[in-house]
């Protein structure tokens, strides 16, 4: 028997956008998808770094790694993810300040602090860009068709874009002093950002006469607001990079946050195939698993991906104190996962015997045979100008391993750079580049005694038995940042922005060296515009001067 029943219907395919977002949670919503996207834009660090002074690519000098680092013929798509993703970000942002200006039921001051939020994000964004293609085109609205005959404003069109956002941003009241929740934009993160774009813009032909003061206006409030930690290990503890900022610490101005449970930061990245996952864990390290007492399966290593590998330079600037070069953070010494009695080649190896060491000081053979002979069954002593020699099969190097964002949240390794499982947070911006990019302006102000006492703080924090005397120059705040920052800040930017990007990447990047000798050509202080995106706008977006097509 059938009976009657009453039924409320509701046609949700008849929901759409434009009837969807009509309160203060759907316009939470707008916002919280932008910081998101965060995530697969720091993800993708090649050309953050490669090219660069301290980072080059893992392999044997002799072969060809990558054009980028190398400063060779590219296809001209190698910026096309890091495009996207930025101007994914941009899209979002537009999307999310449009429609959220129609949204009538939000409180004013959410509204306000989202808009900060939103125009600072848009910013970083554009900034990404703008430094590294030059003139790109500027969208400062939601689109609501397809567009294809973009063309590109000019750089200084692109910098008073950001410099006009993050004014917005930093107006009175709009952002609280420090974050309403870890992972959120708070006032620091927008002057550092400000303060930055205008000390690079201060270089530029087209910069203003007060960006530089206005820039060290800034850092200093910034400072103000993130006292430095005032121990490392706060930052990267032993048992591991943090996943919360510990109780007190401050020194974090901006993070990209991650959930402890790896199913909640996102399904598949549509770029890579990947998840959100944090995978700033796999990088600064050798194929460890290839060589003796190597684990194919796991590790205490969790990761190959083997993207990156630091520079001799990189590791010739530390004094012999300075705990940033310390283990835990930099490994000199590596353990065999497994027992392994057929690959020893001094002696029968079992899991947690020391196999491979790396001096700090270079060792003559007689030294190395002597050490291993004392310290069975270490098979091989590598010197510090070895790190791009085969040690294995003609086709394996080795080198140090920086293990500061080991990852306590991964229990299983991975094998490349796709599906990552990190789970820690990213370190956007900390004070201590604060500090250097002040110390850096207090340079081209002509007080570069005043730069010296920041870059001790530094020294003194990391317990660097060496200080700093006389008046600083820009080759020591460089030197200081990569002491600091290594794996964190945009290396490539800082290069540039000071006029020493080629000159550095020349002399201390061997592969960069190998395929230049004589110096590397000017237009390479500009990224290829992504072949793609030029395809797409049938020829209205011009690539840079330099390359095919230009």
């Amino acid at each position: 028997m059938i009976t009657a029943c009453s039924l409320d219907e509701v046609n949700y395919s008849s929901e759409d956008s434009s009837n969807y977002f009509e309160g203060e949670e759907q316009f939470e919503e707008l916002v919280t998808h932008v910081y998101v996207m965060m995530r697969p834009l720091l993800r993708n660090t090649g050309l953050m770094w490669y090219g660069t002074d301290i980072y080059e690519r893992t392999g044997k000098v002799d072969d060809t790694q990558n054009a980028i680092n190398d400063y060779t013929t590219m296809r001209q798509d190698e910026g096309h993810n890091w495009w996207n993703d930025n101007y994914i970000i941009i899209s979002r942002a537009n999307a999310a300040l449009d429609r959220g200006a129609e949204i009538e039921n939000v409180t004013e001051s959410i509204r306000r602090r989202r808009e900060a939020e939103l125009y600072t994000m848009r910013a970083y964004a554009y900034f990404n860009l703008v430094e590294t293609f030059g003139g790109v085109p500027l969208i400062v609205n939601e689109l609501s068709s397809p567009v294809y005959d973009f063309v590109r404003n000019t750089e200084e069109e692109v910098y008073t874009q950001i410099v006009e956002d993050l004014e917005i941003a930093i107006e009175s009241g709009r952002l609280p002093e420090t974050p309403e929740a870890y992972g959120r934009i708070a006032q620091g993160m927008a002057y550092h950002l400000l303060g930055k774009v205008l000390l690079t813009r201060s270089y530029k032909t087209f910069a203003k006469s007060d960006d530089l003061t206005k820039a060290i206006s800034y850092f200093e409030k910034v400072i103000a607001l993130h006292p430095l930690a005032t121990n490392w290990n706060q930052l990267f503890g032993e048992s591991g990079w943090a996943n919360v900022v510990p109780a007190g610490n401050t020194e974090i101005i901006f993070a990209v946050r991650y959930s402890t449970t790896a199913t909640n930061n996102g399904g598949s990245d549509y770029w890579s195939g990947g998840t959100w996952g944090n995978n700033l864990y796999q990088h600064f390290k050798f194929n460890i698993s290839k060589f003796p007492g190597g684990d194919e399966n796991d590790s205490p290593y969790r990761a190959e991906d083997t993207s990156y590998q630091p520079t001799a330079y990189f590791f010739s600037l530390y004094d012999e104190t300075d705990i940033r070069n310390s283990e835990p953070y930099v490994l000199r010494t590596i353990y065999a996962g497994i027992d392994d009695n057929e690959n020893g080649t001094n002696g029968p190896i079992s899991a947690n015997d020391r196999v491979i060491y790396f001096p700090k000081t270079a060792m003559t053979q007689a030294e190395k045979e002597a050490y291993m002979a004392a310290n069975p069954p270490v098979c091989f002593v590598i010197n510090p100008d070895e790190y791009h020699q085969d040690f294995l099969r003609e086709i394996y190097t080795a080198y140090p391993v920086i293990y500061k964002f080991v990852d306590p949240g991964v229990t299983s390794k991975t094998w490349d750079a796709q599906n990552p499982l990190g789970t820690s947070d990213t370190y956007v911006f900390r004070v201590a580049e604060t500090m250097m990019l002040l110390a850096e302006a207090y340079i081209k102000q002509g007080n570069g005694d005043k730069a010296t006492g920041l870059i001790n703080q530094l020294r003194n924090r990391a317990e660097a038995t060496t200080l700093l005397t006389g008046t600083a120059t820009i080759d020591d705040v460089l030197e200081e940042s990569a002491r600091e920052l290594f794996g964190e800040s945009n290396r490539w930017m800082d290069l540039k922005r000071t006029g020493t990007l080629l000159e550095r990447a020349q002399k201390y990047n061997v592969f960069a060296n190998k395929h230049n000798p004589t110096g590397i050509e000017e237009y390479y202080k500009l990224r290829p515009i992504p072949i793609r995106q030029i395809e797409l706008s049938n020829g209205t977006l011009k690539q840079n001067e330099g390359y095919a097509g230009s």
